[in-house]
C-alpha cells in the first residue's frame, strides 16, 4: 500500500511547481484539500483516449507520455501538469496519458480546479500565464514545422519532383498561388 501525504506535503509540493509558485499558499492549500492521489505502475494508462473527461493531474513523481493515437504529443515529468480542462461535461478525452515508470500524481477534477479558481482568483492568473507559454511553445513548433515543409518542397522541386498541393484537396481552404503563378500575375 502506498503511503499518503499529508496536507502540508501536498501544499508544499504545490507550492513548488512552477505555475503555482506566486499563488498565496492559501489557495494551494484549498486546492491541496480537494487533491486526490493517485499512484500507477509503469504502462498503467491514467488517461484513455475516449474517455470521459477526468479533469488535470499534477505529477510528483515519475515519468508519463501523452499521445493522440500513435503521436507523441509530449513527455511529462515531476511538476507538469497534464488534462484536458477545455473539454466540456460529457466530452471524452483526445489523448491518452501512460506511465512511463511508477508515477505519483495528484488528481483534480473540473470542479475542483474551478471551484478553487472561484474562491482564489490568483489560481486563474497562474493559470492564464502557463496556458499563454504553452501557446507560444506550440506556435513555436508549428513555425519550425512551416520551415521544414518549405526546405522539403524545395529539395523536391530542385530535385525536379514537383510536391502535391493537400490543400486544394481539404474543403474551406484556398490553396496558396504557386511562387511562379504569383510572379506571373504581378
Amino acid at each position: 500500500m502506498d503511503q499518503r501525504l499529508t496536507l502540508i506535503e501536498k501544499t508544499a509540493f504545490l507550492k513548488g511547481v512552477d505555475m503555482l509558485s506566486d499563488v498565496p499558499s492559501e489557495a494551494l492549500l484549498d486546492l491541496a484539500m480537494r487533491a486526490k492521489e493517485r499512484h500507477l505502475e509503469p504502462g498503467q494508462a491514467l488517461i484513455q483516449e475516449g474517455e470521459a473527461n477526468q479533469g488535470t493531474f499534477l505529477v510528483m513523481e515519475g515519468t508519463l507520455e501523452e499521445r493522440h493515437g500513435a503521436a507523441l504529443i509530449r513527455i511529462v515529468r515531476p511538476r507538469m501538469a497534464v488534462g484536458e480542462l477545455y473539454l466540456r461535461e460529457g466530452e471524452t478525452h483526445i489523448y491518452t496519458v501512460r506511465a512511463l515508470e511508477h508515477a505519483h500524481v495528484l488528481h483534480l477534477t473540473i470542479e475542483d480546479v474551478f471551484d478553487a479558481i472561484a474562491d482564489h482568483p490568483d489560481l486563474a492568473i497562474a493559470m492564464v500565464k502557463v496556458l499563454s507559454f504553452r501557446l507560444h511553445e506550440v506556435v513555436g513548433r508549428v513555425l519550425e514545422l512551416e520551415e521544414l515543409v518549405h526546405r522539403l518542397i524545395t529539395a523536391m522541386r530542385a530535385a525536379g519532383v514537383e510536391p502535391p498541393d493537400i490543400r486544394t484537396d481539404t474543403p474551406g481552404i484556398e490553396p496558396a498561388p504557386r511562387p511562379q503563378e504569383a510572379g506571373a500575375r504581378r
